[in-house]
C-alpha cells in the first residue's frame, strides 16, 4: 500500500513524527509496526517502524523516528502529500489485555509503541494499572512528555516516571533505570508484566535486572534494535 503524508512534527532537532492518512478499513493492534520501502542511491531500503498512534486515532497513522541514518534522514525530508510504500501490520510485541498490572520501560525512541498502547488504554477506558518508566538523555529528549503528564493527571491508574541520564537541571528523577530504580518505583514486581523497548544494550540490561529481582522470564516482553 501507499501512505500519503498529512503532517510532520519535530519534537527536537533529532526526533520527528510523521502522520499519514489512514487507509480505509486499515486495522492494527497496539504495539505492531509497518515496514516501509524507500529507494536510496538506486537501491531499495526496507525499515520497520512501530506505530506511535493508537488504533483509536482513526484519522491518521503516526510514526515517531530519530533522524540518524540514511533512511530516517530521507523520511525526515518528506513533505505533505508525499507518498510512502509500506506493508503490514506485523509484530507480536503487542498489548496483552489479559493482564491488568503492566509496566512499560522505554529508552529513547523506544517509547513509540508505548505511546500507542497507553493512548489505546486511555481512549477505551480499560481497567489497567499502568506504569511508564522512561529514560532519556535530557528533558527535551522525553518525547510525548506533556501528553503523558496530561494522561497521568486525568487517569488515576496511570503513573508516568521519567528519568534523565545527562540533564542535571531536570526536576524529576535522574540516572539510569537499574535494579534500585526498579525496586523503588515498582512495588509489586512479581505481579506485573513488563514490556521493554529501546536499544539492545538498554533492553538487555533491564531484562537482566528484572531477572535478578526474581521476575519470571515469561513475564518480560522485549523489543530491541541496534
Amino acid at each position: 500500500m501507499f501512505l500519503t503524508l498529512k503532517d510532520k512534527t519535530w519534537h527536537n532537532e533529532e526526533i520527528y513524527s510523521l502522520k499519514f492518512e489512514r487507509p480505509e478499513n486499515f486495522g492494527f493492534k497496539p504495539g505492531q509496526f509497518l515496514t516501509v520501502n524507500l529507494e536510496l542511491d538506486g537501491k531499495m531500503e526496507k525499515r520497520a517502524y512501530s506505530f506511535s498512534s493508537s488504533p483509536t486515532e482513526k484519522e491518521y497513522l503516526m510514526f515517531t523516528i530519530k533522524k540518524e541514518k540514511k533512511v530516517s534522514k530521507k523520511l525526515s525530508e518528506m513533505e505533505s502529500g508525499d507518498k510512502l510504500e509500506a506493508r503490514g501490520p506485523f509484530g507480536i510485541f503487542i498489548l496483552d489485555e489479559n493482564f491488568n498490572d503492566i509496566t512499560f520501560i522505554a529508552g529513547g525512541t523506544g517509547v513509540t509503541p508505548f505511546r500507542c498502547m497507553i493512548k489505546y488504554v486511555a481512549d477505551n477506558k480499560l481497567n489497567k494499572n499502568i506504569k511508564l518508566l522512561y529514560s532519556a538523555r535530557t528533558e527535551k529528549d522525553l518525547i510525548f512528555n506533556e501528553e503523558f503528564q496530561k494522561i497521568e493527571n486525568t487517569n488515576p491508574n496511570f503513573r508516568f516516571i521519567p528519568t534523565t541520564t545527562r540533564d542535571e537541571t531536570f526536576k524529576g528523577k535522574k540516572g539510569r533505570i537499574d535494579e534500585k530504580f526498579l525496586k523503588d518505583n515498582v512495588q509489586n514486581l512479581n505481579e506485573e508484566i513488563f514490556y521493554i523497548c529501546g536499544p539492545t544494550a538498554f533492553v538487555e540490561a533491564i531484562k537482566e535486572a528484572l531477572l535478578k529481582l526474581n521476575v519470571e522470564n515469561k513475564k518480560i516482553k522485549i523489543d530491541k534494535w541496534g
